[in-house]
């Protein structure tokens, strides 16, 4: 049962933000654009760590590459955020 609450968790949350995306695409400008950036890299992360509960079955690879994939993720983040301030 609690697999199943937390699998729901995930499909609302990725849910909310692809719909929270649709509208800030349409009126981005620079104060949108952060929550842009920041609503896609959690989408995307969320999306990525479906797929990697359901085809990497041991524990401890899993947890590795979703360190890896959040520290990837903040890299990006930093990189994107940089080059729209100048």
């Amino acid at each position: 049962m609690k697999a199943h609450r937390e699998t729901l968790g995930h499909w609302l949350l990725q849910r909310m933000t692809a719909t929270f995306l649709v509208p800030t695409i349409l009126i981005a400008n620079v104060s949108t654009l952060i929550l842009l950036n920041i609503s896609l890299f959690w989408h995307i992360h969320v999306g990525i760590e479906e797929i990697l509960t359901d085809y990497v079955h041991h524990e401890i690879t899993r947890n590795w590459i979703l360190i890896l994939l959040r520290v990837f993720c903040l890299i990006i983040i930093k990189y994107v955020s940089f080059f729209f301030v100048f």
